[in-house]
This record gives C-alpha cells, sequence and structure tokens, in this order.
C-alpha cells in the first residue's frame, strides 16, 4: 500500500470481530513500533501485550471513573472505552523513564520520553492498518491504576494503550481542517 492510502486509511476503530489477531501480525507491526526514530537513538518505547479477557478487563478498569473539570466548578466523567474489551488483544505502550539518563541529551530527557513513544505508537498504528486490522489510540486512563495493573516499575510509564483486532468497520475518512487553518510561515502571527 502506498504511504499516503494508509495515512489516509488507518481509523481510530471501535469495533472488533472474534477473531485472533496472529502472533505474525503481531510481531509484524511490534517491529514497526521498533523502527521509530529517537532522540539520540536511545529507544525508550517498551510494550506490555494483554491477551487474556480478565486482563484486558483490568486494563479497562483504568479509563473508567474518570472525571474532567470543565470549570471551576464543574467536573464531567468520562465515557469508559468499553470497545476496548470486543479487542483480542491490547498493548500498552510504555516509556523508560530512564532512557536518557546520563546522556548529553537527558536535560529534556521528560518531553523526550514521551515524543518518541508517541512516534513508536504512531508506527505501530500504521502498520496496524497496513496488515488490514484496527485499532485505537487510547490515552484517558488512570496512570496509578493502569501502572499497578501491568505491574510497572517506578520508571516505566504509560503512554498509550492500543486496542487491536480484525474489524469489519468500513468507517470513512473524517472531515480534516483545512491546512490553510493549521500551517503558519515564519512565525504563529505570520497568517
Amino acid at each position: 500500500m502506498e504511504f499516503d492510502e494508509l495515512v489516509k486509511k488507518r481509523r481510530s476503530i471501535h469495533y472488533f470481530t472474534d477473531k485472533e489477531v496472529s502472533d505474525d501480525d503481531l510481531l509484524h507491526v511490534l517491529e514497526a513500533a521498533r523502527w521509530a526514530p529517537s532522540a539520540g537513538n536511545n529507544q525508550p518505547w517498551r510494550f506490555v501485550i494483554i491477551r487474556k479477557p480478565e486482563s484486558i478487563e483490568k486494563i479497562w478498569e483504568t479509563t473508567t471513573d474518570i472525571e474532567v473539570p470543565i470549570s471551576s466548578k464543574r467536573t464531567i466523567k468520562v465515557t469508559p472505552q468499553n470497545f476496548m474489551k470486543q479487542a483480542p488483544v491490547v498493548i500498552v505502550v510504555c516509556t523508560d523513564t530512564q532512557a536518557y539518563k546520563g546522556k548529553q541529551n537527558s536535560i529534556f530527557a521528560d518531553r523526550f520520553c514521551i515524543q518518541d513513544s508517541a512516534i513508536a505508537t504512531m508506527n505501530l498504528l500504521l502498520a496496524v492498518a497496513n496488515r488490514g486490522l484496527g485499532a485505537c489510540w487510547i490515552g484517558m486512563y488512570r496512570e496509578d491504576a493502569l501502572s499497578k495493573v501491568l505491574n510497572l516499575p517506578a520508571t516505566i510509564q504509560p503512554v498509550a494503550i492500543v486496542p487491536i483486532g480484525h474489524t469489519q468497520s468500513k468507517e470513512q475518512p473524517r472531515p480534516r481542517k483545512p491546512l490553510n487553518e493549521l500551517v503558519h510561515y515564519e512565525s504563529y502571527q505570520s497568517n
């Protein structure tokens, strides 16, 4: 598949079939994620693979009971990511917060850890779409609860939950803002 077509084909999929994701497909998408660029080639990303339904249920629970303040007097409760429980496999992308320790670029370690792991997540999502599978990047979770469920060491931080599966979704591309609303030349105020 051509790259331009792949980028436009990738969707956030919320509907999965019962068909299992093969080990070959899983290794393929992990390999694509592994080849993401990173600052100083430190490769801080780590991946936790979850296949057991009871473990996926525990991951899902970390997306519940989240309240977001929308004003100084009001909060809204976030809808749990229920579709995650249909996925036959979930990958939790994490970052090693110590990956830059003692290195020249350690001054920006917090930034690089998140940026690098986000790039790896995008590579993973593109590889999923290229294999004809569906996935969704979930960023709304209770970090402490997720870390506890996964038994993560203190230096490993979750970045994204990615449920993956076969899908029959025929979801079409959603509208995108025109470039003239997004692009600025020479400075932000230049337009």
